[in-house]
């Protein structure tokens, strides 16, 4: 109790004595200098406080209170009723606010049995705000918070600072694995280890999920920042014993300097978390130091990002077409549609510039649908200008495959144009067929019922497995044209483009081999009896208008035969 009249000072103890309160021990004191002496000395349950002292009044009272001991209830004790002033008061983090005199001893024991335990919810909601329920290591706010003083700190005294940026390489595995219990008790234990890792003035935070970040203040230059990562590293050499089972986990870390970097704390922690997701593509289980060019590649990709967004609204996409050659006749059999950008800025943007971005924002599944309708639509035109009627290879992303509508779009999108199935041939990559084998089977028997052809693209690049190409309804297998380049140059390609043509022949399906670039590589592909091929020897990809002087050079296997002249002439002037 920080009272200086004593007759206020005699009537609550007398008040409290009354109720019996032998739990109670009541310390007094006089003066403000004094109650921060004693506060300092020895830890209180709460404070009853005079809000005018010989030494302090009013707000000053409250404030040099909670600066000395942040964690101390405090009741006020007044002789002022103003309701105002009590609203006031409280705002400020007081408990409760008492007038004198007018509190028996039961309401003011009351009081303060209610003032500790508002205390203490207040305290464990500041708590939760600031540090992680989990592992009881601070959060993601938290974390920023200190950044940006530790970053003013070290300006003013020209010093370094260290952020590492932790996510951990296939912690989703062990989660859908051995369940979220199993994983929230290996984050509890990965962060021991991680504290092991770290000096007692660094900063370790769980920023969320399988996140974490480490602040190293005070560092001497990269090779220090070096040496934390790496001991980081070794600690996960060692398994981690999950209830009953050994679970082996690694972690993949970003670094950033400060000042080196950046001075901006929030560019800071996404710098590390750019360097990173280097990491992972690297290899995962190692570290990589932030780099300007992340920044630069992370603008760029963006930038992409939101121009894809407009771009399929603003009828920016066109569509090549690369002929397949077949190779017992040397005519034209079918088409491959690829996406080209007409970027109103930059021109003519390739696909290997924005696929990849596409794909990761989820553009490339409305990309997808309107590829297919845009073939259709030409098919038809074609057919309306009397031209040959060759299938067309379109190209299935992913995503595209894994929406539950999927196979239903396709068949209402052919069927709008009333265009043969069997003219539409798609394309899936091997590892989009390993993803989800039951739903991607029930999705391909579908197509394949309503007359679709399938193809594997990119054959030999991922998980090429016998046992998926008899579960699938596959037509056509096609020779990556990384393969097809090493014909002629190394084993290695002769070897696995042999193995295709070899497993095709044993299951009966044709071959596409893209890439083709020279005689060499045609040589061998046509001694070992690949059915179709691509690639620049034959012919570039070319608009739809340049088709019509293709087909009459080299000739299609189209029913209707070669074009004539005056054929070519209409078709080109249409």
């Amino acid at each position: 109790m920080i009272e200086d009249d004593n007759d206020d000072a005699t009537f609550l103890q007398a008040s409290l004595r009354r109720q019996g309160a032998q739990s109670v021990d009541l310390v007094r004191v006089e003066s403000m200098a004094d109650a921060i002496v004693n506060l300092r000395q020895n830890p209180f349950d709460i404070v009853l406080l005079d809000l005018n002292l010989p030494d302090s009044t009013g707000h000053d009272s409250v404030h040099r209170v909670q600066s000395t001991d942040p964690s101390v209830p405090i009741i006020v004790l007044s002789g002022d009723e103003n309701e105002e002033f009590a609203i006031e008061i409280l705002n400020r983090g007081v408990q409760d606010y008492l007038v004198k005199w007018e509190g028996d001893g039961r309401t003011i024991l009351r009081s303060i049995r209610y003032a500790v335990e508002r205390k203490r919810g207040e305290e464990r909601l500041s708590f939760l705000a600031q540090y992680d329920s989990l592992t009881e290591i601070p959060n993601r706010r938290h974390f920023t918070d200190q950044l940006e003083r530790a970053t003013t700190r070290a300006r003013r005294s020209n010093k370094r600072i260290g952020v590492l940026f932790l996510d951990l390489d296939r912690f989703k595995a062990v989660n859908d694995t051995l369940g979220h219990q199993s994983g929230d008790e290996l984050l509890s234990m990965v962060v021991e280890r991680l504290k092991t890792c770290v000096r007692s003035g660094d900063l370790l935070a769980r920023l969320g999920g399988d996140e974490f970040a480490v602040m190293l203040e005070d560092v001497d230059g990269p090779l220090s920042i070096e040496a934390a990562a790496k001991n980081i590293l070794t600690a996960f050499e060692k398994p981690f014993q999950v209830g009953p089972r050994q679970v082996s986990t690694t972690t993949s870390i970003g670094i950033t300097v400060f000042p080196n970097d950046t001075g901006d704390p929030m560019a800071l922690l996404n710098n590390a978390d750019l360097a990173m997701y280097q990491a992972k593509e690297d290899g995962r289980n190692n570290f990589k130091f932030f780099e300007q060019r992340m920044h630069e590649e992370i603008l760029a990709y963006h930038q992409i990002e939101t121009d894809l967004g407009k771009a399929l609204a603003r009828d920016e996409f066109t569509l090549v077409y690369q002929p397949q050659i077949g190779l017992a006749d040397n005519k034209i059999h079918a088409l491959e549609a690829l996406l080209r950008w007409n970027h109103p800025e930059r021109g003519l943007v390739l696909p290997g510039e924005f696929i990849s971005v596409a794909e990761e924002s989820g553009h490339i599944v409305p990309m997808g649908m309107w590829v297919l309708e845009r073939v259709c639509k030409q098919l038809k035109d074609w057919e309306r200008r009397a031209m040959p009627l060759l299938r067309v290879a379109v190209n299935v992303a992913p995503a595209s495959l894994d929406q539950p509508d999927f196979h239903r779009n396709v068949e209402a999108i052919i069927g709008r144009y009333g265009v043969d199935p069997q003219l539409i041939d798609l394309e899936l990559t091997e590892g989009t067929l390993m993803r989800n084998s039951d739903a991607i089977q029930e999705t391909l028997r579908y197509l394949k019922m309503i007359g679709v052809r399938i193809s594997v693209d990119d054959f030999g690049t991922g998980h090429s497995c016998l046992n998926y190409l008899r579960q699938f309804p596959i037509d056509v297998l096609k020779i990556d044209r990384s393969f097809v380049m090493d014909l002629g140059r190394n084993e290695h390609g002769t070897a696995i483009c042999g193995l295709v043509l070899s497993i095709a022949r044993s299951l009966s399906l044709e071959v596409v081999a893209e890439g083709v670039e020279n005689e060499t590589q045609l040589a061998f592909l046509a001694k070992h009896n690949c059915d179709y091929v691509q690639g620049q020897h034959f012919s570039m990809p070319v608009k739809p208008e340049e088709l019509p002087d293709l087909y009459r050079i080299r000739g299609t296997t189209n029913d209707r035969g070669h074009l004539s002249e005056s054929e070519v002439v209409k078709a080109l002037s249409i």
